[in-house]
Order: structure tokens, then C-alpha cells, then sequence
């Protein structure tokens, strides 16, 4: 399910995150990307700091976007990140990760923020006993929220992506795959 959302979603301040994002640190992470982005444009790589955020970093991904290819290099994967995907994968490209369950709509949201210059959030909710790639997992079951944030190089197209991941296992209530595309400076 595909849905565009204002970034200044009305149940949201505008330095807050909107309501439907669930992970303290993705919404902390909206919140810092907010602050570094115009308000009628995309963030700039030369103002993104991960320093900044350093806290945050354990559980995030930065891409180099290359134009010639059409693909995102992992430029850097944080250690939380690496746990759950269970392997390093810092200089490799995106496409070759083993990215988990509903793989083709999780690697979409990245290319859809390169062509929209729009952040990307997804939730994903997967059943261990519907879904035989969570070996990896001790709980029935496990829910994944992602934000990616495209970022823009000194000619205003993307040059990167800055994702954050928030992870739970446990029960879940069901399964599924949500996505919305977060219009920046639109009311």
C-alpha cells in the first residue's frame, strides 16, 4: 500500500514527527532530518552530520547514489543494522543484500527517493510461520520501520540516501508491508 503523506502531517508539530512513525529513533531522526531541510526542498549531503546524531548511527544506513548504474553502494551500515541483517555489508550495493521478507518493496522505497527526492517510510510485520527467512529470529514474529531520506550533492539531484531502521521481535499483529512517501513543504 502506497500513500503520500504531508510531512506536515496535522497531527505532528512541525518539528515533530508525524503520529504514525513508530521507533523513538525514527522519529528522532525525522525530527533532525527536518531540521537540516529547507522548507520547499531536500536535505543537503553537506549538511547532514552524522555527528550530530551519533546515538542514532548504530542503526543506520548511509548509500552513495550512482546515477550511471541506477544503484545505491553501502557507504556506511551501523552495528545494529549489521546484527539484524546478519552480515557486514558496508561497500556493497543495496541490490545484492539479503534485505529480508517483501525484498522487491523494501529496495522500491530506496529508488523511490532518488526519483521523488521524497523520504520514504515503510513498516513491515512478518509471522515467523509464514515467512521461513526469519531462522534468525527467537520470537514468533518481528516488525521493521524504516525511514530513507534522500539526500541532495552541490547540483541539487540525489547523491545519497540516509536511512534509519527501528526493529522489534515478539507476537506482532499480523503481516504485511506499508509504505508512504513523505511530501516535504506541502500543506
Amino acid at each position: 500500500m502506497i500513500s503520500p503523506v504531508l510531512a506536515n502531517d496535522p497531527g505532528a508539530d512541525a518539528g515533530q514527527a508525524p503520529l504514525f512513525m513508530q521507533g523513538a529513533n525514527v522519529r528522532m531522526f525525522w525530527t533532525y532530518m527536518r531540521s537540516v531541510t529547507p522548507p520547499d526542498g531536500m536535505a543537503k549531503s553537506a549538511d547532514f552530520d552524522l555527528m550530530a546524531i551519533h546515538r542514532l548511527a548504530p542503526d543506520m544506513i548511509i548509500c552513495d547514489f550512482d546515477y550511471e548504474t541506477y544503484r545505491s553502494r553501502l557507504r556506511f551500515v551501523g552495528t545494529r543494522v549489521v546484527d539484524v541483517l546478519g552480515e557486514e555489508t558496508t561497500g556493497r550495493y543495496l541490490d545484492e543484500v539479503n534485505v529480508g521478507p517483501y525484498r522487491s518493496q523494501q529496495l522500491a522505497a530506496f529508488s523511490m527517493a532518488v526519483a521523488s527526492g521524497w523520504p520514504q517510510w515503510t513498516l513491515l510485520r512478518v509471522q515467523r510461520e509464514r515467512d521461513g527467512s526469519l531462522e534468525r529470529i527467537a520470537r514468533p514474529g518481528m516488525t521493521c520501520e524504516r525511514l530513507v531520506v534522500p539526500l541532495a550533492g552541490p547540483s541539487g539531484t540525489v547523491r545519497q540516501l540516509a536511512a534509519i531502521m527501528w526493529y522489534a521481535e515478539g507476537a506482532g499483529e499480523g503481516t504485511g508491508f506499508e509504505h508512504r512517501e513523505l511530501a516535504p513543504g506541502k500543506s
